[in-house]
């Protein structure tokens, strides 16, 4: 195949992507409160609690449990009947202390209970992944519960986070891209003439679209099919060596990084695999005993934190009391884990790299700029810290 058969098909691909970013300029989709305000990807601050105050019958909407019953019917499968006027919402919910063996306690991302005592259970998942047992605590919590597990395709659990429990009977998997998308949209049109919460709703929808590949490209995407059917043989070798080419792209910024840190002391081992859920960016010094600084990914090549991680396992190998709370206390942390006793999201879009806009900034040296700046946060604010 000659090189100008892959030329005149890139030539026709940039027409059409070109055509599609004037259309999204005149409808003003680009514009959404969540991507400008750079928390699209939060689990906690944006999705979880955009959420829960829909579902709340005291939630600022003023709609009472017109959306909290549209849920129910949507989500709840157990078939519990659920007193939607007296139901209480909490984000983030506390259940005690995780036990020893993973079995008992943690926080809850969403649960609603009402006033018998019927308790609705989301397990809120963007690009984190499981904890071990997680699905099970929440069972052992409540074990007639509608557990239901949210992510933005509607994939199953980890066999570790659910053990023996079946999808169907204790959980059911549920998906952004379809089944919160259907609820949103019965929830715009209970408030058609309510212009504030409409709009509201329809930015978390454009949100949720955006997330999922459901913008007006999707019809870009449809024409763009439909050009790529028609010169398969060469779409297929410009994947494969698309794939190549990153790959080259992120050794190139891997010896870069490791450079870098190398100057101002710091060892660096560059791991970005994306045929692994687990990889990423480790930095250290030989002198630290129990942490290293980490840039990594949670869903293969989306959803990068950065933040301490603890050298060996912390079931095993656990991190003295007084050091694990001097880590957690430090300021600006997003979460802590067993693994990641303090981290925080890389900031959108440069922690989700299967978007252009992420290898773009890699190219230009932004990526570079950005990993050195969170290393240098991380090490001042432990200054005094024997790591």
């Amino acid at each position: 195949m000659e090189i100008n058969q892959f030329q005149n098909l890139l030539n026709q691909v940039n027409a059409i992507t070109n055509k599609y970013k004037k259309v999204t300029e005149l409808t003003g989709e680009n514009f959404n409160v969540f991507r400008i305000l750079k928390v699209e990807s939060s689990e906690v601050k944006t999705h979880s609690a955009f959420i829960a105050e829909l579902l709340n019958p005291n939630g600022s909407h003023g709609q009472k449990d017109t959306f909290l019953k549209l849920f129910i019917k949507a989500f709840c499968f157990k078939e519990n009947t659920i007193d939607s006027e007296s139901c209480k919402v909490k984000v983030e919910e506390s259940i005690g202390t995780i036990s020893h063996d993973r079995t008992q306690g943690g926080r809850i991302d969403i649960i609603i209970k009402d006033v018998h005592n019927h308790h609705i259970i989301i397990e809120n998942k963007i690009y984190a992944g499981d904890q071990v047992h997680q699905l099970t605590r929440y069972y052992n919590y409540s074990d007639n519960a509608d557990i239901i597990y949210l992510t933005l395709d509607g994939k199953s659990p980890s066999k570790d986070s659910m053990g023996d429990m079946e999808d169907g009977k204790h959980f059911k998997c549920y998906s952004y891209e379809h089944d919160i998308l259907n609820w949103l949209e019965l929830c715009r049109k209970e408030v058609a003439i309510y212009p504030i919460v409409r709009e509201a709703i329809t930015h978390y929808i454009n949100l949720i679209k955006y997330l999922t590949n459901q913008t007006i490209n999707q019809s870009m995407e449809e024409e763009l099919s439909e050009l790529l059917k028609s010169h398969l043989e060469a779409s297929f070798t410009i994947t494969d060596n698309l794939n190549k080419a990153c790959e080259k792209v992120s050794n190139d910024f891997g010896k870069i990084i490791k450079y870098e840190c190398e100057k101002i002391g710091l060892q660096c081992e560059y791991e970005v695999n994306f045929e692994s859920r687990y990889s990423g960016i480790w930095v250290y010094k030989t002198e630290w005993q129990y942490f290293n600084i980490g840039f990594g990914f949670q869903n293969y090549d989306k959803d990068l934190i950065y933040g301490f991680l603890v050298d060996l396992d912390p079931i095993t190998n656990p991190i003295p009391i007084e050091l694990r709370n001097q880590i957690k206390a430090l300021p600006n942390s997003y979460k802590s884990t067993d693994w990641w006793p303090w981290y925080n999201r890389l900031e959108t879009p440069y922690n989700n790299w299967s978007k252009f806009e992420a290898w773009k900034a890699i190219l230009n040296g932004s990526m570079t700029d950005i990993i050195l700046d969170k290393i240098k946060f991380l090490l001042d604010i432990t200054k005094d810290i024997k790591l």
